[in-house]
């Protein structure tokens, strides 16, 4: 999540146990990765693995070269983004742009694996738009390709957040492929989690937007996976937030950390 999964907020949500932490998207081409900004993107060495990194872009030899400089620098995963349906991005034929060409899918990804010796997953969504659902023909695909994981955002493009998730279609891609499955798309709480799951067939669930101020929602679902219930504390909240503030300050330094602290603020209230 370009603008939010920075280290700061990874760090938070493994604090409470999520397994599996995304750095935010960053571009497929070297010629745009040394700057100051993308650099600030990538995990760092004493990040807690796996240390996973996201490309997004639409030239399969470009993704192939950012995805070695990536493995070379500490990533252990190189995660390929053909899920953001961000207008800007997709304006440059790159996020679930792509889902409208299959075969460079397909290339993009046994471009970028033939290129580094770390796992290759992909993100992505059920199709272009509501009439034109192809997640299924993607995903097989893609795991021909040599994806090793397929996560799934249970709406197309042209829907972006809007309207109910589809469950089912990524329950038919479940049924596809056989790399493991995760799950994405309104999942807030626990007991959406197990729903989800049910539903799906999925191996694991991804939380995106509901982890937005409840980084401790993780635990949660810890909790009720063992059999219990978890809430937090009040003084434990005041002191996670705190120290999540704490860390953009020290990131970010001055007056860059203020400005981003700003949004995570208004989701922890």
């Amino acid at each position: 999540m370009a603008g939010v999964s920075d280290r700061p907020f990874r760090d938070s949500c493994r604090r409470f146990g999520a397994a599996y932490a995304v750095a935010e998207m960053s571009a497929g081409r070297l010629d745009l990765l040394d700057t100051g900004k993308s650099r600030q993107r990538l995990p760092m060495a004493d990040e807690a693995s796996p240390r996973v990194v996201q490309i997004v872009g639409n030239d399969p030899a470009q993704m192939a070269a950012a995805a070695r400089h990536n493995a070379a620098i500490g990533a252990e995963i190189i995660d390929i983004n053909f899920g953001c349906p961000a207008k800007k991005v997709c304006r440059k034929a790159a996020g679930s742009a792509l889902l409208a060409d299959p075969p460079l899918v397909e290339r993009i990804v046994a471009t970028v694996a033939d290129a580094v010796d770390v796992p290759v997953t992909i993100k992505m969504r059920t199709g272009p738009e509501p009439g034109w659902r192809n997640g299924v023909e993607v995903a097989r695909l893609a795991e021909r390709a040599g994806a090793q994981m397929i996560a799934v955002h249970g709406r197309t493009r042209a829907c972006a957040f809007k309207g109910a998730v589809e469950y089912e279609t990524i329950r038919a891609i479940r049924e596809a492929v056989t790399v493991p499955l995760i799950a994405n798309g309104d999942i807030d709480n626990s007991e959406q989690a197990q729903r989800v799951l049910a539903l799906t067939g999925a191996d694991a669930v991804m939380i995106g937007r509901g982890a937005y101020g409840r980084p401790w929602v993780f635990q949660e679902l810890i909790a009720a996976e063992e059999g219990d219930q978890w809430q937090i504390d009040p003084a434990e909240r005041r002191q996670a937030i705190l120290d999540h503030i704490a860390a953009i300050h020290a990131h970010y330094g001055e007056p860059l950390g203020v400005r981003i602290a700003r949004k995570h603020i208004a989701w922890y209230l």
